[in-house]
């Protein structure tokens, strides 16, 4: 695996976890994108995406065989 991929999978879980959470909040505002966007950017909101990305990566290790 080069840096290159390894960097682009993370970028693009982590992106991806950014819209799930902008989804939901979007739901949650009454479809109100602005003030979604500023419900996304609070802390417990980008932990929120941490713990998506890093459940995205474990799901990827895991399917892959695990580390070897």
């Amino acid at each position: 695996m080069t840096i290159s991929y390894l960097l682009g999978n993370v970028f693009g879980r982590v992106l991806i976890s950014l819209l799930l959470v902008w989804l939901a909040w979007l739901c949650a505002s009454r479809f109100d994108a602005r003030k979604a966007w500023a419900r996304t950017k609070r802390p417990y909101s980008l932990v929120a995406v941490a713990v998506l990305t890093l459940i995205g990566l474990g799901a990827a290790v895991a399917g892959a065989g695990g580390l070897r």
